[in-house]
C-alpha cells in the first residue's frame, strides 16, 4: 500500500507541475497573478517597447525591443489588474514571486 500512495504523489506532482501558477504576488499587491508556461514567438510592432524586470507597467525597465524584431515568449501572465505580459528571458515564476525580462502583449503581434 505504501509504494502505490508514492507512486500515486508522484503522479499528482506531475500534473501538478503542467498546471498554471496563481499567487497573491507582492504584500502590496490588489490581487492574484495568473501565470501558464508558454513558448510561443511574436513580433514587436510598438516602435520602441520597454522590457521590465515584472509584469507591471510601473517596473524597472531592463531594455527595449524595437518594432519588426522577434521575440520568443516563455511565460505568458495576467497581472492583478487584468493586463496580459510575456517572460521574453531569465524568466522566473512560481507562487509569490516573478522576476524576468517582461514586455506588455499589447505590444507584440502573433
Amino acid at each position: 500500500m505504501h509504494k502505490r500512495s508514492a507512486t500515486l504523489l508522484a503522479t499528482a506532482a506531475l500534473i501538478g507541475a503542467a498546471l498554471p501558477v496563481m499567487g497573491a504576488g507582492s504584500a502590496s499587491a490588489a490581487g492574484a497573478f495568473k501565470c501558464q508556461p508558454t513558448s510561443h514567438d511574436y513580433v514587436v510592432v510598438k516602435e520602441k517597447a520597454a522590457v521590465h524586470a515584472g509584469f507591471s507597467a510601473n517596473a524597472r525597465v531592463v531594455g527595449y525591443v524595437y518594432k519588426d524584431n522577434k521575440v520568443h515568449a516563455y511565460w505568458d501572465c495576467t497581472n492583478s489588474s487584468g493586463n496580459p505580459w510575456v517572460c521574453i528571458g531569465s524568466c522566473r515564476v512560481d507562487e509569490d514571486s516573478v522576476s524576468g525580462r517582461w514586455v506588455y502583449r499589447g505590444y507584440l503581434k502573433g
